[in-house]
Parts: C-alpha cells; sequence; structure tokens
C-alpha cells in the first residue's frame, strides 16, 4: 500500500510514511490496496475480517488482533414515515464504531513493532484504543478533556490505560498528546493516521453487502472528524472504481449546534472549514465537538462528489430523538442520536422508493441519560 496526501499527491510506503503530508501538513490516506473482490470474502472469519484479503494490515506471521469487531446489524425501520435502516455501529467490542478503525490500526503498528501506544479523544477512540491495547498486552496512554462523560473516561481507566484528563477545549486534548510524543510511544491517532480510516471503509462494504449487493441512496452519519463519514464514502469509492457497483450514494454529514464547522462550510460554499470557537462543554453530542476536523477538505469534496449536504441539529432535536430511539428499542448516545434529529430535515429531499442508511456510531451506554430527565 501507499500513503498519498489527496491535495499535493505526495506518497510513501505505508510502512515508512509520516502521519502528515510534508507539503500540506494534511492527514494521508492509502491507495493502492487490493482490489474488491467478492470471491475474496471469508464468512468464516470474525466481523469485518471476512474482508481479510482486501485488508492487508496483518504482517506474515502476524497473529491477529481481533475481539469480533464488525459486521453490525442492520435494522430494517420506519422514521415519521421515512423507511430506512439502522447501521448499528454501536454493537461493537468497545460500545462504538471507532472499533472498525482501530483495531485495522492497531494490527498494523503491532507489524511495526508498536509497544506504546496513545490517542487523545473525547472518549469513544480512547475506549478503543484502551480496549484493543489491553488485548494485544501493549501499554496505553489516551488525553481526554476534563469534561468528557464520565462512564467515557471510567472505560477507558478500567481497561488498564493511563487516563490523562486535559482541561479545555477538545483541541487542547489534542495538542497535550501531540506534545507527549517520545521516540517509545507511537501518536496512534484516529483522526490522522491513513490505517484508520482505512479501516473505516469496511462499514460500506458491509452495507453493501447486507444489502445483497445494492447500492443505497443516501447515507447519514453523524460527522466530527468525520473518520466513520469519509471512511464509508472511501469503501463505496472502491467499490466503484473495482465495477463491483455501477453509481455512488449521497453522503449526509450531521453536526450537532453549536459546533459545526463543516455544516458552515458547506452552506457557505467554501472548500474548506473557517474555524470560529464556539465549542460548549455542555452540548449533549460530545462526540462530534471537533472544531478542526483534519480531514475537512476530503469530508467536503465527499458531500459535493456525491450530491449528498450538511445537516445540524441542536441539543433538544436531539435529546428528543434519542428519547424516541429509546422508546423502539435502540438505546443510542447522543453523538448516534444526531441522525434520527437530521432525519426530518433530510425527508423533503429524499424520492419515493430510494434506500437510506443511517449510522448509529455509539452506544448508549457511553452517556446515560439523568434519571430526572426520564421521570
Amino acid at each position: 500500500m501507499i500513503a498519498y496526501c489527496p491535495r499535493s499527491r505526495f506518497t510513501a510506503p505505508a510502512e515508512e510514511s509520516p502521519l502528515r503530508c510534508p507539503i500540506t501538513g494534511e492527514p494521508l490516506e492509502y491507495r493502492e490496496i487490493p482490489p474488491f473482490d467478492p470471491d475474496q470474502i471469508d464468512p468464516s472469519q470474525p466481523g469485518h475480517w471476512r474482508y481479510a484479503a482486501m485488508l492487508p494490515v496483518v504482517a506474515p506471521g502476524q497473529k491477529r488482533i481481533t475481539l469480533g469487531e464488525g459486521w453490525t446489524p442492520l435494522i430494517d425501520d420506519e422514521w415519521d414515515g421515512l423507511p430506512l435502516y439502522w447501521k448499528n455501529e454501536g454493537l461493537m467490542p468497545s460500545g462504538s464504531y471507532k472499533d472498525r478503525g482501530v483495531s485495522v490500526l492497531l494490527n498494523f503498528l503491532i507489524g511495526q513493532g508498536a509497544q506504546t501506544v496513545m490517542d487523545d479523544s473525547s472518549g469513544n477512540a480512547g475506549a478503543s484504543l484502551a480496549c484493543y491495547a489491553a488485548r494485544a498486552g501493549l501499554s496505553a496512554r489516551i488525553f481526554v478533556p476534563s469534561t468528557a462523560p464520565e462512564p467515557k473516561k471510567a472505560q477507558i481507566a478500567v481497561y488498564g490505560a493511563e487516563l490523562v484528563e486535559v482541561s479545555g477545549p477538545r483541541s487542547a486534548a489534542t495538542d497535550a498528546a501531540e506534545a507527549a510524543q517520545s521516540p517509545d510511544s507511537v501518536y496512534a491517532s484516529h483522526a490522522w493516521h491513513p490505517a484508520c480510516l482505512f479501516g473505516f471503509i469496511t462499514n460500506a462494504w458491509e452495507i453493501w453487502e447486507q444489502l445483497g449487493g445494492k447500492v443505497p441512496d443516501w447515507i447519514v452519519t453523524p460527522c466530527g472528524y468525520g473518520g466513520l463519514f469519509l471512511g464509508s464514502w472511501r469503501g463505496f469509492e472502491h467499490l466503484h472504481e473495482c465495477g463491483i457497483i455501477d453509481r455512488l450514494p449521497r453522503m449526509v454529514a450531521v453536526q450537532a449546534e453549536p459546533v459545526t464547522p463543516i455544516y458552515d462550510a458547506f452552506h457557505a460554499g467554501w472548500e474548506d472549514i473557517r474555524p470560529r470557537r464556539q465549542l460548549s462543554s455542555t452540548m449533549l453530542a460530545d462526540g462530534i465537538a471537533v472544531e478542526k476536523p483534519v480531514r475537512s477538505r476530503s469530508i467536503l469534496s465527499a458531500i459535493h462528489r456525491s450530491g449528498g449536504m450538511a445537516l445540524a441539529v441542536n441539543d433538544h432535536e436531539i435529546a428528543t430523538a434519542r428519547t424516541r430511539m429509546a422508546e423502539r428499542g435502540l438505546f443510542v448516545e447522543p453523538t448516534s442520536a444526531t441522525v434520527a434529529a437530521a432525519l426530518r430535515k433530510l425527508k423533503p429531499h429524499v424520492q419515493a422508493g430510494e434506500t437510506v442508511v443511517a449510522n448509529l456510531t455509539g452506544l448508549g451506554l457511553k452517556k446515560l441519560p439523568d434519571l430526572q430527565e426520564i421521570t
């Protein structure tokens, strides 16, 4: 595989690539990955490792580290009269979609000799890395905002990782993690490392397979750093480039007020975001409270190229949607509930007979509602 920068076209072998493009300073992606071959799908393998032939991240002779991540349910449902499928990514070993990318990332890093891994996170990515590091017998150090939900911080700690709480906005945790880099600690960034994005493409492959080889018309995904959003798009692009599908889905990125850089840029017609500090420590959808998504150019390009859109919802809409989903047996964290809240705004754009898939990114136990709110 080759790591490359979509903007400058810089390339380097995946095993030797830097974390950032030396020309633009932007994150890299992988290309020259194996062609998607339906005949190479191996259902006997756990989770998304059914696509192991297309995921060359485990070195020869290396034992694969897995907890059965992937192959999450695709649930047929209806929401306010809109037929759709929920892709329940919260049913992963650590309770969030991050396990897709982190499992692939960690297997790649083990092949590179990693012993200690670290990341910055609002909670879910850190919990995922701590989980898989524990499974692999590696040390982990996770930097989180001090305002991160207690269940997420507790989950990181219970895996045995070193939990470093950082005061200030979400970006302060990133700054602290980057400053702590050392020769014996690998910055296993879910936002920056191309191997993590590579893992997220399996979301698209599963949706395609679970729909019987069909392409949905719309994919709706919460978008903070945009890993699952962009990874899903790249997965469908790869299927298209390999001649497996003849069209692409329209991608919908959902953000939560007041932190809406992708939404703002899309509706203003900008090629890239123009960050403005509006972070609220009390916003419900803390998992997508990202002021500066590092892959913002690629995310906006995917929205435009797919004929999709960006939508924004507020705390009241999110809380209402979360309660309604739970009453239907779907207990998700507020970040996931953003997609349900946004469906009312998407519905006028959906034509009769079109297929909508909404990604639910995290389990409800990640951020429990106040009991008084329920009773």
